[in-house]
C-alpha cells in the first residue's frame, strides 16, 4: 500500500521537462527528466531531517528491456565535493536505543505515503507533526518495552521506503527514497545524478534548512 501510494504520487508530479544537462526547479514540488529510455521523478523533502537531505525517486522504465536500479545509481555532490548517502545501517544505528530517534525517524518516513492534493500534486503540508511525551509515572520496564517497539516500528517503516537494489520491468515504475549523511556545513544546493539504462539524469536541488 505504501509503495502504491508512493508511486502514484510521484508520477502525478508536474509535467516532465525533457532531459538536459541539468534539470532545475522546485524539487519540493517535483522535478522530472525524460528520455526515450526513462522518466525519472525526483522530490526533495521541504526540510532537512536531522541535518540530512531526503530525496524520493521513482523511475518509469521505457527502455524496452528490464533495467537494474538501486542506491548505487544515485550520487549527490556539492560543487566538486561528493555528498555521501546514508546507509541503512547508519540510519538504524542513529536511532538504536533512543525513543526520540525512533519517533523522529517514524515521522520523517511517514512522508513516504506521499499524499496528494486536489490537483494531483504532492502535498507536503502535513509532514511536520509532533508527538507528546507525557510518560510520567510509567515503570522503567514499560518504558524500555515502549522504546524497543518504537524502534522496531521505525525500522520497519524505514525498510518500506528506502531505495533498494531492484530490477524495473518494461513499462513499469519503481523507486524509493535516499538520505544524505548529515551536513556539517549546509551547502546552498546540491547536484543529484541518477544513472539508469546507460543514461545519467542530473538535477539541481536547493538544500532546505
Amino acid at each position: 500500500m505504501v509503495r502504491a501510494l508512493f508511486l502514484a504520487a510521484m508520477l502525478a508530479a508536474p509535467a516532465p521537462l525533457l532531459a538536459q544537462d541539468v534539470v532545475k526547479g522546485d524539487a519540493t514540488v517535483g522535478l522530472v527528466s525524460k528520455t526515450t529510455k526513462a522518466e525519472v521523478h525526483l522530490i526533495a523533502d521541504p526540510a532537512l531531517n536531522d541535518k540530512r537531505l531526503v530525496l524520493k525517486i521513482v523511475i518509469l522504465n521505457t527502455s524496452g528491456a528490464p533495467q537494474p536500479f538501486g542506491p548505487d545509481a544515485v550520487t549527490v555532490s556539492a560543487g566538486d565535493a561528493p555528498v555521501e548517502l546514508a546507509s541503512r545501517e547508519s540510519l538504524i544505528a542513529g536511532m538504536a536505543g533512543s525513543n526520540a530517534g525512533a519517533r523522529e525517524t517514524t515521522q520523517a518516513h511517514a512522508a513516504a505515503t506521499l499524499p496528494v492534493n486536489g490537483s494531483g500534486q504532492l502535498d507536503v503540508t502535513g509532514f511536520n507533526g509532533g508527538m507528546n511525551s507525557g510518560m510520567g509515572g510509567v515503570p522503567n520496564a514499560a518504558l524500555d518495552r515502549a522504546g524497543r517497539e518504537a524502534n522496531r516500528q521505525a525500522v520497519a517503516q524505514l525498510d518500506r521506503v528506502l531505495l533498494k537494489p531492484m530490477t524495473i520491468r518494461v513499462d513499469g515504475a519503481d523507486g524509493g527514497q535516499v538520505l544524505t549523511e548529515k551536513f556539517r556545513k549546509r551547502p546552498p544546493q546540491v547536484t543529484v545524478a541518477i544513472a539508469f539504462a546507460g543514461e545519467t539524469h542530473r538535477f539541481v536541488v536547493k538544500v532546505p534548512h
